[in-house]
């Protein structure tokens, strides 16, 4: 009987909040009076070498303070090191998290006003593109000095008083688009059109199953006329894929603004664009 109520619970839907945080403390912990979680992420700057010493110190005061009150809730907290003045690694962080959890059949929360505009920015956006609940936790006032500060971090919260934002729907990449913008966001450089054709290949996208090469191998020269015969049904082959490539995938990346292509000699060459990198780290599957 044990082992089912254990199987039961770990099948269980968990409550999973996010939070960016910056030098707040009302503002991150502040939700949790009314209402319960079973796990928190904490992203802070608190590891970052390059950042003032000061600042870091002043960060991991209050992801320490933060964490530890909602650990005495029962929380499960996860404090994640995150340099929160880099957009694009935010977004992707965030996405990563969000990915994970939602394969593990959880609901997500995100606080987006425990930290600064830019981080905040970027949280609203990645919360909306994954459709989950997005808060802002609203400030009754500012504290007038460092004692007043400590307790209650930049913003004084005392009346709770949460916002919970409206999701806007995105028009995004289908999937198929989506894992061309990830594999153009890693590689970090052009390639060629036969390079996108082994990657559909790598993913078993349908019609792309099997490639075809030029190059075919003959042991003598009776089975010449064969290869001849065998070349060309390849060569048709492969300029319908790569027909099927241009018209039904990268035209709409292209009309998109997500990446470009450029003819060098005989090859096409494919990049992908600052808007098609933000699209691919929203994605939640950029390494």
């Amino acid at each position: 009987m044990l082992w089912v109520v254990r199987d039961w619970m770990a099948g269980m839907e968990k409550i999973v909040h996010i939070i960016p945080l910056g030098h707040e403390y009302d503002r991150a912990v502040k939700p949790f009076d009314d209402s319960n979680a079973d796990r928190v992420y904490i992203l802070t700057r608190w590891r970052d070498s390059s950042a003032a010493v000061k600042m870091v110190d002043d960060q991991r005061y209050y992801a320490n303070k933060v964490r530890d009150t909602l650990k005495k809730k029962g929380i499960d907290v996860k404090c994640e090191p995150v340099n929160l003045f880099d957009f694009l690694e935010v977004t992707k962080s965030i996405s990563r998290i969000i990915v994970k959890e939602k394969v593990e059949g959880n609901r997500i929360r995100m606080n987006m006003s425990a930290a600064g505009r830019l981080t905040s920015v970027a949280a609203t956006l990645v919360g909306m593109h994954h459709d989950v609940q997005v808060y802002y936790v609203r400030a009754d006032g500012y504290p007038d000095d460092p004692d007043e500060r400590k307790k209650h971090g930049l913003s004084v919260c005392d009346s709770n008083e949460i916002t919970y934002l409206t999701n806007l729907k995105f028009d995004m990449p289908d999937p198929i688009g989506m894992n061309i913008l990830v594999f153009l966001c890693e590689k970090g450089r052009k390639v060629s059109t036969r390079d996108l054709l082994e990657k559909l290949n790598e993913l078993q996208i349908d019609g792309f199953q099997e490639l075809f090469c030029d190059n075919i191998e003959l042991s003598d020269d009776d089975k010449r006329k064969d290869r001849n015969k065998e070349l060309v049904s390849r060569r048709i082959r492969q300029s319908r894929q790569l027909m099927k490539l241009n018209k039904t995938i990268l035209e709409k990346l292209e009309k998109s603004g997500y990446v470009r292509r450029e003819k060098i000699g005989r090859n096409v060459y494919v990049s992908i664009t600052n808007t098609g990198t933000y699209v691919a780290y929203l994605s939640g599957l950029v390494n």
